[in-house]
């Protein structure tokens, strides 16, 4: 049987209706409803004659009166004739309503609207952006890279996309980023998983596209979604690149298998867990990695070759330039080495790979000398020694440390590991351990609380580490907590081995706390998710380098490294073309060096390190002093 509606019924549902489409919608019949009252006012006044003095009056005059009447309440005071003066006293009432209302409309819509750019909903008109999707502690220290590699770009515009309040994001971001240079930073609000949402902003445009996971168990789902939303928006053929932090392998390899070469993956657990055993070994690494990822001071370029280097050895090719260090090869085919062999030959349509501080100055500005690897040259690699680790804490990174350390201890090496009771069960972290097959480290496992200074002492004893390494236990605590603990353990082991010899590390997640550990020394340099915050803004502004990161990051083949001063160059006064020179007798390339009195004019790094001197640059070595190189480790 059908429902019967009232009149009243249906005409409240028109209404709720009209409502509802919005306040355009709303003026326009305010709009049709006014101008009808108008007319039957004039209608009234020509047909009866009541006009001004209960005179007769035009239908024009009469429509005049009525909206004059209407828009302005003082007019009716100076009417005369009764008559007149009561119909206008009404007509001047109901335009005052009608007044009201459309102001009161006009003022909600305004508000709405307002509201609306507030949460940022609206759409992105930006051409040559650099979108950022998501949000996690990454966030800032992204944005402060971009805007450091874009200062020379004015207006450039940085565009986050997040499903947080865009008001509260803005806040955050500009709290760490105080100066945005040239940049202009525009924050949407939307679902970054709903291809409306990634639509409105312009992706098809952008320059490149940086996505941040979540930290929880949505990263996958969330991951698949955004590439593949972004993938179907933007073009084929399109220059536009899709970074994405990824912490699934398979996840990552099978996105690009269906996206192409547009989309560039970061894993951040292996990228930190091969930094975190690297510096843990050399003190000062740290500082000579953050160097190569940030945008301040020297950076890694891609450059042609010129003709008459064509032919030449690759070890030639490393005095070829007065302001940069060339470390590698693109050859003609893409593919990338960092390990190319000082005997290489260049050939037609091979790149050079280099640091400097600006690609202006990576120019060819030397002629080929002949060069040869000296028959009698010893290449023998530096020799393993025996080494004792001590590990706080375990985490979902920490197999991969130990994989690391055991390339590069000799045997009968010693990994001592600290595991909380309440966190781990010591059977499990063993199970872990047997799947690595360390043959080179024998291991042991200390129970107890890794906060407690007791505990600590004990663990550390009378007999020094070489190396100390604190893990980020994120997977047990919550961000801050984990982090907090990590510092409190830091501050545990600086005060019981102040004078220690021992390298320690740290490991943070939070960028915004590595300064909390920082004490100016890089022989505890603080490893954090920074590193790979600055890696995604790298490779979003240098996309070619994808392949060059990759191969000093995928733990196999190229690596950096700190060997002794002696093993190049004799101790006393020297230059950084003296160390050229001899490292590439040896098979490996200098790219800087750490000194206790550093020499050249330009600020050195943490610990005295400076990456990239002029080849000119005199220094005085001293027993103690390092090399920085890299080396196969193949």
């Amino acid at each position: 049987m059908t429902t019967k509606f009232t009149v009243k019924q249906r005409l409240r549902y028109r209404i709720d209706n009209t409502l509802a489409r919005g306040v355009g919608m709303v003026l326009l019949w305010l709009g049709v409803l006014t101008a009808l009252f108008v007319i039957i006012v004039a209608g009234i006044i020509k047909i009866t004659g009541i006009g001004p003095s209960d005179s007769s009056t035009s239908l024009t005059e009469g429509i005049w009166l009525a909206i004059t009447r209407s828009l302005d309440p003082g007019t009716f005071s100076g009417d005369e004739g009764d008559k007149f003066r009561l119909g206008m006293l009404a007509v001047t009432l109901i335009g005052i309503f009608l007044g009201a209302t459309i102001i009161g409309i006009i003022s909600s819509g305004i508000d709405s609207r307002l509201e609306t750019l507030r949460r940022g909903r609206s759409a992105v008109v930006e051409v040559g952006h650099t979108l950022v999707v998501g949000r996690s502690d990454k966030l800032s220290v992204v944005v402060a890279e971009l805007v450091e590699a874009n200062r020379s770009e004015r207006g450039h515009a940085i565009v986050v996309l997040t499903a947080d309040d865009p008001v509260e994001v803005l806040d955050d971001i500009r709290r760490d980023v105080t100066d945005l240079g040239s940049s202009r930073l525009v924050v949407r609000s939307g679902a970054p998983t709903r291809i409306n949402d990634l639509a409105k902003m312009n992706p098809q445009d952008a320059k490149s596209v940086i996505i941040l996971s979540p930290d929880d168990d949505s990263a996958r789902s969330y991951l698949v979604k955004v590439v593949l939303g972004l993938n179907k928006l933007i073009p084929a053929g399109s220059s536009t690149t899709i970074v994405a932090e990824a912490g699934d392998v398979e996840v990552a390899e099978a996105l690009k298998e269906s996206v192409g070469e547009r989309l560039i993956t970061v894993i951040p657990s292996a990228i930190v867990a091969r930094i975190t055993a690297q510096v843990s070994r050399t003190s000062g690494l740290g500082a000579v990695y953050q160097e190569l990822l940030d945008f301040d001071g020297d950076e890694m370029y891609i450059v042609d070759i010129p003709e008459r280097w064509v032919g030449s050895s690759f070890g030639q090719l490393t005095l070829a330039s007065s302001g940069a260090t060339v470390i590698g090869l693109q050859r003609a085919d893409g593919s990338v080495s960092l390990t190319v062999g000082a005997e290489a030959v260049v050939m037609p349509g091979d790149k050079a790979i280099g640091i400097a501080q600006d690609d202006s100055v990576f120019v060819f500005d030397r002629e080929p000398e002949p060069w040869t690897r000296p028959a009698d040259h010893p290449s023998a690699a530096i020799e393993a020694v025996r080494e004792r680790t001590l590990i706080v804490g375990w985490s979902p990174v920490a197999n991969l440390v130990v994989k690391e350390i055991e390339n590069h201890v000799a045997p009968g090496s010693e990994l001592l590991i600290l595991i909380d009771p309440d966190n781990h069960v010591e059977a499990d972290v063993l199970a872990e351990l047997d799947s690595v097959g360390l043959t080179q480290q024998t291991v042991s496992i200390h129970v107890g609380s890794t906060i407690s200074r007791p505990v600590i002492a004990e663990v550390m004893g009378s007999d020094p580490y070489d190396h100390v390494m604190i893990l980020c236990e994120r997977s047990e605590f919550d961000l801050d907590e984990a982090d907090a603990r990590v510092l409190l353990t830091l501050m545990h082991v600086r005060a019981l081995a102040p004078d220690s010899a021992s390298n320690v590390i740290a490991e943070l997640a939070d960028p915004n706390d590595v300064e909390l550990g920082r004490q100016g020394d890089s022989s505890e340099f603080i490893v954090s998710m920074q590193l790979i915050s600055l890696l995604l803004a790298q490779l979003s502004e240098s996309p070619h380098l994808a392949r060059v990161f990759a191969d000093l990051f995928d733990g196999t083949g190229a690596a950096v490294a700190l060997h002794p001063v002696e093993r190049y160059v004799p101790l006393g006064a020297s230059d950084f073309e003296s160390v050229l020179t001899a490292a590439r007798n040896w098979g490996v390339v200098a790219i800087g060096y750490r000194a206790a009195n550093p020499g050249g004019e330009s600020a050195a790094l943490a610990g005295g390190i400076r990456v990239n001197p002029s080849k000119s640059e005199k220094i005085n070595f001293e027993a103690g002093d390092m090399i920085v190189v890299i080396v196969n480790t193949d």
